[in-house]
């Protein structure tokens, strides 16, 4: 198990393997904490995450810093967008005090981490911890987006993977602070075949473990509705679809009161007889219309006239009415 810190270029090549988009911020090879104080950053023991409890915090988790406390903040920012941003390879000012208690069972890495206790001594996270600052309002309704997710759970599994680490060597900042530190917290629009769920650091280091147990190159099942055909042969299918009552009937049908819906089929049908229906009044009145035309001039009186365009429409919609009511072909 190796607790040398990462180099600048190793930050680098692990992530990218692992499928991690990376920038890096301007300055950051040069930006760190070690001269400073005095302490040299490692041996590393753990990965640290938190939120940054704000919008566009980049420059100030990699530059700016906040009033007492000086950059870097982290050594990795990740914004919602999945993108990581490396802001140092070196100390960075993101863990304060971690209770004994709590750091012990990340450095041991126990299969459970006790509440942090500052009765059991504290020891300064930031000697031994790299840190992540997950782009967040941190309010515990700011949702993180798959993206941001999914490159989060690849980032700390990078590092395990790289140190020979467990899932067990990734904690969150409210596990081992003394000084009540909330972070992160807040609900995730999914991972992987999963839905939205409450981000929680025993759910993260599931999902971490799992990604060990593959490749650097392994994605994540994504989410697959189910075919609600799965199994059915192409009968069950036409039945399904064709032999179905459920379109609304004709307003003008028969049978309305009694029987409001139909098969698809049935409606085909009804459409064909209208169909059909129309074409041969269609034909009727031309036909209608020709032999009117043939008569005129002829001596024939105005009641002869109508009674033969009746009967020619009379005759067209009994052949129809008969052609498409019997029992249909197969």
């Amino acid at each position: 198990m190796s607790t040398t810190p990462l180099t600048h270029d190793q930050w680098l090549r692990i992530l990218r393997a692992e499928g991690v988009r990376v920038e890096e911020y301007p300055g950051w090879r040069t930006r760190e904490r070690d001269a400073a104080t005095g302490k040299v950053f490692g041996p590393v023991r753990m990965f640290l995450n938190h939120h940054t409890a704000g919008r566009n915090a980049k420059d100030v988790v990699a530059k700016n810093g906040v009033p007492g406390l000086p950059a870097p903040l982290a050594h990795v920012y990740l914004a919602r967008s999945g993108v990581a941003t490396m802001c140092s390879a070196g100390r960075a000012n993101h863990a304060g005090p971690m209770a004994m208690n709590a750091y012990a069972s990340f450095r041991d890495e126990n299969s459970t981490h006790p509440a942090p206790a500052r009765s059991s001594g504290t020891v300064d996270g930031n000697d031994v911890s790299y840190g992540l600052e997950a782009e967040n309002l941190g309010d515990g309704k700011d949702v993180y987006p798959r993206a941001q997710y999914d490159a989060w759970v690849r980032i700390n599994a990078a590092v395990c993977r790289h140190h020979g680490w467990t899932a067990e060597s990734v904690g969150c900042h409210k596990e081992t602070s003394v000084e009540g530190k909330v972070d992160p917290r807040g609900p995730v629009e999914g991972y992987g075949s999963r839905g939205r769920f409450d981000f929680t650091p025993a759910q993260f280091r599931a999902d971490v473990d799992e990604r060990l147990e593959h490749g650097p190159d392994w994605n994540p099942e994504q989410e697959k509705e189910e075919d609600p055909m799965a199994g059915m042969s192409k009968r069950d299918i036409f039945d399904a679809v064709w032999t179905t009552d459920a379109l609304a009937a004709p307003k003008d049908a028969a049978d309305i009161k009694t029987n409001p819906t139909w098969q698809p089929q049935s409606i085909l049908r009804d459409v064909q007889t209208r169909v059909r229906a129309m074409q041969a009044t269609e034909a009727a009145q031309t036909a209608a219309i020709a032999r009117l035309a043939s008569l005129v001039g002829s001596g024939v009186d105005t009641d002869a006239v109508v009674a033969a365009v009746r009967e020619e429409i009379r005759d067209a919609v009994v052949k129809v009415t008969v052609d498409v009511t019997g029992t249909p072909s197969s």
